[in-house]
């Protein structure tokens, strides 16, 4: 099995403490889709740096999201009724 990089090992830690991939991503603004691959070492991010510090600081937090707040496509509507006086 190959070594874990950083980013993949920062990531281990945040699901460690309770983290989705979803909720890491949100909390990033990119898609679910990037953090997985990540994960799994298929991508290697351009700025590392910048992404590690970002994980870093999520694991700091002392609150941890549970699911994404708005998610993409997905709008909260909410249902109105009109009355005609």
């Amino acid at each position: 099995m190959a070594q874990m990089n950083d980013v993949q090992a920062r990531i281990a830690e945040l699901e460690a403490k309770g983290w989705t991939l979803a909720s890491i991503a949100d909390e990033l603004h990119i898609a679910h889709n990037t953090v997985e691959s990540w994960k799994a070492g298929d991508r290697h991010t351009h700025f590392e740096k910048l992404v590690l510090d970002a994980l870093d600081e999520l694991l700091k937090r002392k609150r941890i999201p549970q699911k994404r707040r708005n998610p993409k496509g997905k709008h909260r509507q909410r249902n109105i009724s009109r009355k005609c006086l």
